[in-house]
């Protein structure tokens, strides 16, 4: 059975990271863990409401159980597992090597993990964790929505590693019956040859037409128009879901984010699926 990690700092990003996996986790019949990296940050508010005998005791435990009740109640997966693990240490490591203990398929992470200003997961956890993880990472903030029908936007340039996680990005559509938006992004220059995006977009037709019940459309764009006109055309279409290739170059401190995707990531209103390329 499959597996979800699901960091949790107690901000609201993060609990509403947990509604977000528990419902992923209920379409593909997988586990779920919670976990929580002891960094010594202030807790959210919403955490302080306690009475005093919290802090009294591992309030780290205490929180995580809370948490763990209110997954429970929307968990429905048969024989399934939902439990939580803490930690100690650096947040991306830690989280990192729990994804790889665990085999882990997913990690649902609210974009603003981390209590701390200077630690939120949109500016330095959530690049590196992005940019690092063993495995698929589903970014969320807690002003987003998701349910119902979904539909996933998958941007295919001239990069190996944006077609290279198709098959992944085809296997969550079929796996929460989702629907997927193939968009060619074509950027002008002189060493690219006319009509090759084209032809990978026609190349990743050829595969998706061999999934039985797939449903998806194709377009090609002008990827000069930046990352605000993708965003703009994945709203239009219904997207509810933007893919993320994410080209790791064996370097521990950091992998590559092409400047159009990284920019995808800082500024998207939709839930963020980053997959990490498979040779």
């Amino acid at each position: 059975m499959r597996r979800i990690l699901i960091p949790v700092d107690f901000s609201e990003d993060s609990v509403f990271a947990i509604e977000v996996g528990v419902q992923v986790a209920n379409m593909l019949k997988a586990k779920v863990r919670l976990m929580h990296v002891r960094t010594g940050k202030s807790y959210h508010p919403q955490f302080q409401k306690d009475n005093m005998s919290t802090f009294l005791s591992d309030v780290e435990d205490t929180y995580m159980k809370q948490l763990l009740e209110q997954g429970q109640k929307k968990y429905t997966v048969v024989n399934g597992e939902l439990d939580y693990r803490i930690r100690e240490g650096n947040v991306v490591r830690e989280i990192r090597n729990e994804a790889r203990y665990d085999d882990s398929s997913l990690i649902v992470v609210g974009t603003h993990g981390v209590s701390g200003a200077e630690d939120r997961w949109l500016g330095s956890n959530a690049y590196r964790l992005v940019a690092n993880a063993p495995c698929a990472v589903l970014a969320v903030r807690h002003s987003m929505t998701f349910h119902g029908h979904q539909k996933i936007l998958l941007p295919v340039d001239s990069t190996k590693v944006s077609r290279r996680i198709v098959p992944q990005v085809a296997g969550l559509a079929t796996a929460i019956n989702a629907e997927l938006l193939v968009v060619g992004v074509s950027f002008r220059s002189r060493w690219l040859i006319p009509g090759r995006i084209e032809a990978y977009v026609r190349q990743v037709d050829r595969f998706l037409k061999k999934i039985p019940d797939i449903k998806y459309e194709s377009c090609v764009v002008d990827g000069n128009k930046g990352a605000d006109y993708m965003l703009k055309l994945a709203h239009e279409k219904g997207a509810t879901i933007v893919a993320l290739p994410v080209k790791q170059d064996g370097n521990p401190f950091g992998s590559i984010f092409e400047p159009f995707a990284n920019e995808l990531l800082n500024i998207s209103d939709l839930p963020l699926f980053a997959v990490p390329e498979k040779e």
